[in-house]
């Protein structure tokens, strides 16, 4: 027996879409963190909510540069 298809729920109720940005480098971390420095001195976003942002992008900071001082170590060592 074929399944039946559900409606869609509300719109109140669906997830708000997906905002994907490009957060690959440093640099990329780096406008992102004035992007929201910029919007919570504007008033646009919560004080609060810019912190915790900020962090999680620190944190996001600190694996890109991570990861990208163990690529130039393996190639110094001759291992990629």
């Amino acid at each position: 027996m074929p399944k039946l298809k559900q409606p869609a729920p509300p719109a109140s109720e669906q997830a708000p879409p997906r905002l994907r940005l490009k957060l690959a480098t440093a640099d990329d971390v780096r406008r992102e963190l004035a992007r929201l420095y910029r919007e919570g001195k504007n008033g646009q976003r919560d004080v609060g909510d810019v912190s915790r942002l900020a962090n999680v992008l620190q944190i996001l900071s600190r694996c890109i540069e991570t990861s990208d001082l163990e690529a130039r170590i393996s190639d110094l060592e001759g291992n990629t």
